[in-house]
C-alpha cells in the first residue's frame, strides 16, 4: 500500500493518490502513513475526505497528530479536531506541548471545549478521563417507539448506539437496554418494562482505567456506562478504549518484568530518545548493581573452601542459573495471574504449596542429573551429591520466592510486575550460593 501511495505522490498524480488513499480503511491508512515522510504524509492527508481524515487522524501517534496540527491550515485542522471523539481528544490534549494543547482548544466550539475541558478535570488513568460523553440515553417511561425515534434523532454523532442506557428524572442510571430489543418490542411496549439487565455493571468515575477495562473484557461488554458520585450517567468507555489501555498495561508490565522503569504510557520504542532509554533503564540497573555485590561478599567469605577444591568453582553458575530459571517461572505465572485476576490474594496458600511440591519433583528430577553431571566431570561422588541436594535445595526455594515476591508487592500495594526476573535473579544467587557452599562443607569436609 504504502509503495503505490509514494508511487502516485512521485509521479504527481493527485488525483489517483485521492482516490487510492480514500478507498483504504482507516487503520490500515493510519499505519501506512506512520511510515511515510513527513511532507508526504501531510500530502496525502490533505487529500482526505473529511470523515477518512477524523479516522486515520485518530489512528496516528501523538507525535504525528503534532506534526499535522502545526503544520496544517487552521479551518481544516478545525475541522479535524472536532469530529474526533471527545475522549480521543482529551488524551491527544494529554500527550501535546501546552502551547499546541491551547491552539486546539481555541479552534473548538465552545461546546466541544466544554465537553473536553471535563474529561480533562479527571484523574488521569481514571475510567472519567477516558469516557466519552457521547453516548445514548433513554427514559424508563418512554415507549419503543418513542426511544427509537430519540436514537435516530440523536445517535448520528453517538459513539454507539447499539447499547442504551435508561435513567430517571434525575439522570441516575437504572438500567440498560438493546438497540435489537427496541426493534423488534411492539411499538408501545415501555422502556422499563423491556430492560434486559436492571443491576447495570457500571464504573464511577474515579476507578482505576484498568479496572475498566478488565469489567468490559469479563463481561463482554460493547461499552460500560460511567457514573459520578450520585450515581449519574456521565458518559461510557467504549470497547475499543479497553483493548488500547489492556496492550498499553501488558506494555507496562513488560517493561517492569525486565526491569525497566516507564515514562509516557504510549511512547512506543522509535519514539524514545537515548536518553530516555538511558534514564528508564539505569535505576533499577544500580539497585540490582548494589544487591548483586552481596553475592561476591558470599564468594569471598568461602574462598578458603575454593581453594583447597577448585572443582567447587566450577558449578557456582549452574547452581546461581537454576535458581534464576525456575524462579522466574514461578514469579512469571503469579503476575500474570494477579493481573488478570484469576488469582487473588487468599489463594496465595495454596498456591504457594502447588509451587513447592512442583519444585519438589523437579528438583528430584534436576538434583539427579546434576549429581550424575557432577560425578562425570569430577570423579567425585561427594561433591556431586552436594551438587545434587544443592540444585534440589534452590528449586524448592526459587519456587517459594518465585510466588512470595508478588503477593508480597501486591500486599504493599506496589506493583507485582515489579517482582520481576531480574530480582528474583539477584535474590536467587545470595540463597543459591548459600545453599551451595553449606552443602560442599557438610559433604567434603571442609572447613
Amino acid at each position: 500500500m504504502q509503495e503505490v501511495l509514494e508511487k502516485f505522490i512521485a509521479e504527481q498524480d493527485l488525483k489517483e493518490l485521492r482516490a487510492f488513499a480514500n478507498s483504504i480503511p482507516p487503520t490500515s491508512l493510519g499505519m501506512e502513513l506512520a511510515e511515510m515522510q513527513p511532507v508526504h504524509r501531510a500530502l496525502v492527508f490533505r487529500l482526505l475526505e473529511k470523515n477518512q481524515a477524523i479516522a486515520v487522524f485518530e489512528n496516528l501517534e501523538v507525535d504525528q497528530q503534532q506534526e499535522l496540527v502545526e503544520g496544517m491550515h487552521h479551518e481544516f485542522i478545525r475541522e479535524i479536531i472536532e469530529g474526533m471523539s471527545t475522549d480521543d481528544r482529551a488524551r491527544l490534549l494529554d500527550e501535546v506541548p501546552a502551547k499546541v494543547a491551547k491552539k486546539i482548544m481555541e479552534q473548538l466550539t465552545p461546546a466541544e471545549r466544554e465537553n473536553t475541558n471535563i474529561l480533562l478535570g479527571y484523574a488521569p488513568r481514571t475510567a472519567g478521563r477516558i469516557m466519552t460523553p457521547d453516548y445514548v440515553h433513554i427514559k424508563q417511561e418512554m415507549t419503543a417507539s418513542e426511544a427509537l425515534e430519540r436514537i435516530r434523532k440523536v445517535g448520528l454523532d453517538k459513539e454507539t448506539i447499539y447499547t442504551c442506557y435508561v435513567t430517571d428524572n434525575k439522570r441516575k442510571l437504572v438500567g440498560v437496554v438493546s438497540l435489537r430489543d427496541l426493534v423488534l418490542a411492539p411499538p408501545d411496549r415501555r422502556v422499563g418494562d423491556m430492560m434486559m439487565q436492571k443491576n447495570v455493571i457500571m464504573a464511577h468515575t474515579s476507578d482505576d482505567q484498568e479496572v475498566v477495562a478488565s469489567l468490559i473484557k469479563d463481561h463482554d461488554l460493547l461499552a460500560l456506562p460511567v457514573v459520578d458520585g450520585e450515581d449519574r450517567l456521565v458518559g461510557i468507555v467504549t470497547v475499543d478504549d479497553a483493548v488500547d489501555i489492556l496492550e498499553a498495561e501488558a506494555s507496562e508490565d513488560f517493561h517492569r518484568i525486565v526491569a525497566i522503569t516507564a515514562t509516557t504510557r504510549d511512547e512506543s520504542y522509535f519514539d524514545m530518545s537515548v536518553k530516555s532509554r538511558f534514564l528508564r533503564r539505569l535505576p533499577w540497573l544500580i539497585a540490582l548493581l548494589v544487591a548483586g555485590a552481596v553475592s561476591g561478599n558470599i564468594i569471598g567469605a568461602f574462598e578458603e573452601q575454593l581453594a583447597a577444591v577448585a572443582a567447587i568453582a566450577m558449578f557456582i553458575p549452574l547452581i546461581m542459573a537454576t535458581f534464576g530459571n525456575a524462579g522466574s517461572q514461578s514469579a512469571t505465572l503469579v503476575v500474570r495471574g494477579l493481573a488478570t485476576g484469576e488469582i487473588g490474594r487468599s489463594r496465595y496458600l495454596r498456591i504457594l504449596m502447588q509451587e513447592i511440591m512442583t519444585g519438589a519433583i523437579l528438583g528430584v528430577g534436576l538434583g539427579i542429573g546434576a549429581f550424575i553431571l557432577g560425578y562425570l566431570l569430577t570423579a567425585n561422588t561427594s561433591l556431586g551429591m552436594a551438587i545434587g541436594l544443592a540444585i534440589f535445595g534452590v528449586v524448592v526455594c526459587s519456587s517459594i520466592v518465585g510466588v512470595s515476591l508478588p503477593f508480597a508487592f501486591k500486599q504493599i500495594k506496589i506493583d507485582p510486575a515489579l517482582a520481576s526476573a531480574p530480582l528474583i535473579t539477584t535474590i536467587g544467587d545470595a540463597i543459591s550460593l548459600l545453599l551451595y557452599f553449606n552443602m560442599v562443607i557438610l559433604f567434603l569436609g571442609l572447613t
